[in-house]
């Protein structure tokens, strides 16, 4: 930390999310960004005349920069595979670790992230952005009111057609679910409650169908069994032919969610879906995601807060689920979940 009090920030990457995570964290009154690590200088200098600023910045020296003493949070922005390793040297350099998601690739290298954040005792979070949409915000505090009392199924999809040469082969990218589904598993496991247990996963795969240049099946639909009876379903695709759309269901005993619409009989003459105002998961553009809301979050946490809904420790087990559905569809059967 620096004579100004504030917490100094690195970001290791420059690409597309990289620059919202440099608003979010230019924008905290708490920190400072003092750090870009990337490949390419040409889009360091275009951070730097975008918003209007200028720090030490260095083109993949990631380790040496891990050094700084003023370095407090490092934000990982990279691309997937890199993620995990990245994280991991952070955390054993003493460092705060923001994450973009997924957190790993493979479950050996998500274990040894895990460990590493244990073993240095740094707090760490990962980009499950959709929590702070203004109206995800007012749902969950709905349901957290009891105005669906039991929540007995959920369903969400993330539908978005990828483009670009890492985002279509596994070894990059991972799995479509990596790539985007994780955000609809991550809000269904939030709706639920983290502390509930996902006991056994069955999933489905298949494509490509449209799109020849994924190397990994693009389309997954996974069905999972809580531990309390609960049952849900995710699915993701990253080739559909159509405008994003991020689908939501929710039911419960007293009420449901379908969309942006809730209906509880806890409502006063309800007789039809309410619709809940605010900003929801209307567009895949990162613009229109609250970095700076999830953000602040975390760094709250870091100055002594309570911990993020979002920390990386929790979503192990979002991944866990995963590549359950991974080994799922690859053997076309059903995968119980360890018990941690």
């Amino acid at each position: 930390m620096a004579k100004n009090g504030k917490l100094g920030v690195l970001v290791r990457g420059a690409g597309w999310v990289a620059g919202e995570h440099i608003k979010a964290f230019r924008k905290n009154p708490h920190t400072e960004v003092r750090h870009i690590d990337a490949r390419s200088e040409d889009k360091i200098e275009g951070y730097f005349q975008k918003f209007g600023f200028r720090c030490d910045h260095s083109c993949d020296d990631f380790e040496r920069a891990l050094e700084r003493d003023d370095i407090d949070i490092v934000d990982i922005c990279t691309i997937n595979y890199q993620h995990a390793r990245e994280a991991a040297l952070a955390a054993k350099a003493g460092k705060h670790v923001f994450i973009e998601k997924p957190i790993a690739i493979e479950p050996k290298e998500m274990y040894a992230l895990e460990a590493a954040i244990k073993k240095h005792k740094v707090k760490s979070a990962v980009g499950f952005v959709c929590h702070w949409y203004p109206r995800i915000v007012s749902m969950k505090a709905q349901v957290q009111k009891g105005a669906l009392g039991k929540i007995f199924y959920a369903n969400a999809a993330y539908l978005h057609e990828l483009k670009g040469a890492w985002k279509t082969q596994p070894e990059t990218a991972g799995s479509s679910l990596l790539m985007g589904g994780c955000h609809a598993l991550d809000l269904v496991r939030w709706f639920l409650g983290n502390e509930k247990r996902i006991v056994e996963v069955h999933a489905y795969a298949n494509g490509p169908w449209r799109r020849k240049d994924f190397a990994y099946p693009p389309n997954v639909f996974m069905s999972m069994k809580f531990e309390d009876g609960t049952v849900a379903q995710v699915g993701s695709s990253v080739e559909c032919n159509m405008p994003y759309a991020f689908e939501l269901t929710l039911l419960g005993t007293r009420g449901g969610i379908r969309g942006e619409k809730l209906y509880s009989e806890d409502f006063p003459g309800a007789k039809q879906f309410l619709t809940v105002p605010g900003v929801g998961m209307d567009s895949g553009d990162v613009a229109h995601h609250p970095f700076d809301t999830m953000i602040d979050e975390f760094v709250a946490w870091v100055r002594g807060g309570k911990p993020c809904a979002n920390s990386t420790l929790d979503a192990v087990q979002t991944h866990e689920a995963i590549f359950a559905a991974q080994e799922s569809f690859r053997t076309g059967k059903p995968v119980k979940l360890r018990k941690r």
